[in-house]
């Protein structure tokens, strides 16, 4: 039986993958902030083959005594994800010692995961990393503009170049993954896609920019199958991007969805681009392919952006969690 441990796991991404791996027969170990009490019971609930521990990551030195504790015993084919990345003031905010504990509890985690015996960690990355670097390569003279956003993005870039330092002194598979926008139902974030699609349901007018910049997306059940194949075939020291092997411009993103409103609602949807300006970095297309993940793994995408629209707008109108596994 295949085992995992995830941080994060209550989390949008990290509650699908340990569903998913549930529903595959995973005997998965599932570490989060909240009380067992305080979990959404959609995105996790009772198991025999879950465990979940209480765990805030700056506690996170102490989870082999804790494991011990629950009698959770780790096999010699454990993976070990970790999708926990915290900051009481949000993510965007400017708290930058916030945002760089994370680094320091995302070290420590590694090397508990390699102290416990797991034969591999899988960090998650953040496609906000890949804006960070750009902006390191910029002359601030003329590029002066600023996202808050590379608060975030620079701790995760962190996080990842130091993982890659030590990885070589630990007797444990380092792989790293990152995934394009993440779209589906029962998502508490403020992600843009989603936002937009609760102001169509709601009628009311969206005003955006020219829509230029290149963006990728994938389902959120394919990003988990995606975690899952990763865990089971990818190559030690690899470096993956999860994407749709189809990346656009946000302005036909923003198009298909308003076409899809349009067919559910019997109405016009209001969008108008170009009303708001855009000075940021625009990410090559060639950043969003996904061929090593494909080539390593064989892993492709099985839903379309249609279906996780569809997936997205029974959530949002009807709270109605159709996810496929």
């Amino acid at each position: 039986m295949m085992q995992v441990i995830i941080t994060g796991a209550t989390g949008f991404i990290g509650s699908r993958l340990a569903r998913l791996l549930l529903n595959s027969g995973y005997e998965v170990l599932a570490l989060g902030r909240k009380k067992w009490s305080e979990v959404d019971s959609k995105r996790l609930c009772e198991n025999l083959k879950l465990t979940y521990i209480q765990l805030d990551m700056k506690d996170v030195s102490k989870l082999a005594i804790l494991i011990k504790k629950h009698g959770f015993k780790i096999k010699k084919n454990c993976v070990f994800f970790h999708f926990a990345w915290g900051d009481s003031s949000g993510l965007s905010s400017l708290n930058v010692a916030g945002q760089y504990e994370n680094v320091l509890y995302t070290i420590e985690s590694f090397k508990v995961a390699a102290a416990i015996k797991c034969a591999r960690y899988i960090y998650v990355g953040s496609m906000e990393e890949w804006f960070a670097s750009e902006y390191l390569t910029l002359d601030y003279k003329i590029h002066n503009f600023f996202n808050r956003h590379v608060i975030y993005a620079l701790p995760k870039k962190c996080a990842r170049d130091f993982l890659k330092a030590i990885a070589i002194n630990y007797d444990i598979d380092l792989i790293i993954a990152t995934n394009s926008h993440i779209l589906g139902p029962n998502d508490t974030r403020d992600s843009f896609l989603k936002v937009t699609m609760e102001k169509l349901i709601n009628n009311e007018y969206v005003e955006m920019t020219s829509g230029v910049q290149n963006f990728d997306c994938v389902n959120v059940s394919d990003c988990a199958l995606a975690y899952k194949i990763i865990a089971q075939k990818g190559k030690k020291n690899a470096e993956y991007h999860i994407g749709s092997s189809t990346p656009k411009t946000l302005k036909e993103y923003v198009e298909s969805m308003m076409k899809f409103i349009e067919s559910k609602e019997k109405r016009n949807a209001r969008v108008a681009f170009g009303k708001v300006s855009y000075n940021d970095i625009i990410l090559d297309l060639e950043l969003f392919k996904s061929s090593l993940l494909q080539s390593d793994t064989g892993f492709k995408c099985e839903e379309s952006f249609e279906d996780g629209l569809n997936e997205l707008y029974l959530w949002l109108k009807f709270a109605i969690l159709n996810e496929s596994d």
